[in-house]
């Protein structure tokens, strides 16, 4: 992977609106085009949520829950907003494009897209019984009991798939990470990404009744380093995956509903960890800590 400056592509001209261009509108902001992403996804979401925490609302309930939901959408915001504010009118068809073309993810990327996460799962719960000897380390208890109610399942897998894969992509690997790959490797990127990923997500440890309406209550230290190792997975589904937004909604639905619908046991769960830092160790010495993909530069946006 080049990085920036090393290739005149189309990704380094800017796009003309008028007598100006976008870029030359933004060359007295630096780092606009990706630090301003920031002011989208962190200041609006923390501002909304801000609320119902210090007012001590439950977020599932009314009026706390109107201030979850709007707060959530700050990354959505952020990634449709800089994309035309960057890129205008090819911003915005190149998002779109990548939301909705099946056809950008090859078939091994879509194997792994689908597969990973649950492989990683049962591998976590493997080493615990033989390592540990831990007798249950896995329960499909909330799988089997939605199984027999179609309706149940439907429901809980749109919800699955609305609160988190679908709005937060648009943000994080729909706009921001083309931005962060511009600048710097794609680890790195990565690394960034996922801190801010993890940052994102903090106050939701502070609401009440957020995880406390849930069957499990994860770590927050824990949390987030899950969240940064997974952005490197992330990365290298995408970069290989032609810039796929739908394979990296899809990825983040499977990985989203394999926590929720397998119920790991807390050793399993480390164990988890242990085999998903190892397989991203695996992934960084094969592809490159630069790259994350074999062969060819990976691909730009077109603005």
């Amino acid at each position: 992977m080049t990085q920036r400056g090393s290739d005149p592509s189309i990704g380094d001209r800017p796009r003309r609106t008028g007598r100006v261009t976008r870029r030359s509108a933004l060359e007295n902001r630096p780092g606009f085009d990706v630090w301003g992403f920031l002011l989208f996804s962190h200041g609006w979401t923390w501002l909304w949520w801000s609320v119902p925490i210090v007012a001590g609302w439950h977020v599932f309930q009314f009026p706390g829950v109107v201030f979850l939901l709007v707060g959530g959408i700050g990354v959505t915001i952020g990634g449709i907003v800089m994309a035309w504010q960057i890129g205008g009118r090819a911003g915005l068809a190149d998002l779109w494009r990548r939301l909705v073309d099946v056809r950008l993810i090859p078939g091994r990327w879509a194997a792994v897209m689908v597969a990973l996460w649950p492989a990683l799962a049962l591998t976590g719960a493997g080493l615990a019984m033989v390592v540990d000897g831990t007798s249950q380390p896995l329960s499909a208890a909330p799988l089997l009991e939605l199984l027999g109610e179609p309706i149940a399942l439907a429901g809980t897998l749109a919800a699955i798939f609305l609160l988190g894969p679908f709005h937060e992509e648009i943000g994080w690997r729909g706009y921001w990470l083309d931005r962060l790959q511009m600048r710097f490797s794609a680890l790195t990127a990565s690394l960034v990404l996922g801190l801010a990923w993890a940052a994102w997500h903090a106050p939701l440890f502070l609401m009440v009744g957020y995880y406390s309406s849930w069957d499990f209550a994860p770590d927050p230290t824990w949390f987030a380093f899950n969240v940064i190792i997974g952005a490197v997975l992330y990365t290298w589904l995408f970069n290989n995956a032609n810039r796929s937004v739908l394979a990296a909604i899809l990825f983040h639905f499977v990985g989203n509903a394999t926590g929720q619908l397998l119920e790991l046991s807390p050793t399993a769960d480390r164990y988890q960890t242990v085999a998903t830092t190892a397989l991203v160790l695996l992934v960084l010495l094969w592809w490159g800590p630069a790259n994350l993909r074999r062969g060819a530069d990976r691909p730009r946006p077109p603005y």
